[in-house]
């Protein structure tokens, strides 16, 4: 299965060397394509990719080709989100009133509900961390990888296709 993705991942790669498509086009593609990864869509992602790119004017066989390795990222693409919303959230994060630290630090005579009650605290703070990295990370990333993806078509999609011509030249002979 491993094989078969990368093949895909090859073809669509060789099939955007080949487009006649302006840079900006296939790197606008690449960019939208990019931007649900960030969420989690759980297979969604190539559709969303696929609609964003349609409506941006991107290349589309660029947005499945960063949407479906994005996909594969997940889980990396996740621990980053997660680390950027907890920095975020902790630079911009001021420690709550003293009064309601007192209030919360004192023991409820029939049952303690304090552990339970930070353990959901955290449970949700980990979720706006997630959220607010994920809202971050994708606009950055997504302007980031246009430029660096236009950049890149810019510089070296001409020599890797007359090197691509080369080797299938040397092949056929």
């Amino acid at each position: 299965m491993l094989r078969r993705i990368l093949r895909t991942l090859k073809y669509y790669f060789l099939t955007i060397l080949r487009m006649q498509n302006s840079d900006h086009r296939i790197a606008l593609g690449f960019s939208a394509g990019f931007f649900p990864c960030w969420y989690p869509t759980f297979g969604v992602d190539i559709i969303i990719a696929i609609a964003l790119s349609r409506v941006i004017g991107g290349n589309m066989a660029a947005a499945i080709l960063a949407a479906t390795t994005g996909s594969m990222l997940w889980p990396l693409l996740f621990f980053i989100n997660y680390k950027v919303g907890y920095l975020i959230s902790h630079i911009f994060s001021s420690p709550p009133p003293i009064d309601l630290v007192d209030v919360i630090h004192t023991p409820v005579p029939d049952r303690d509900y304090s552990v339970l009650a930070r353990y959901f605290s955290k449970l949700g703070d980990m979720g706006v961390n997630f959220l607010i990295g994920s809202a971050v990370n994708s606009l950055i990333f997504s302007v980031v990888l246009y430029f660096i993806v236009r950049f890149l078509l810019s510089q070296y999609r001409k020599p890797l296709l007359n090197k691509i011509k080369k080797a299938r030249n040397k092949h056929i002979q």
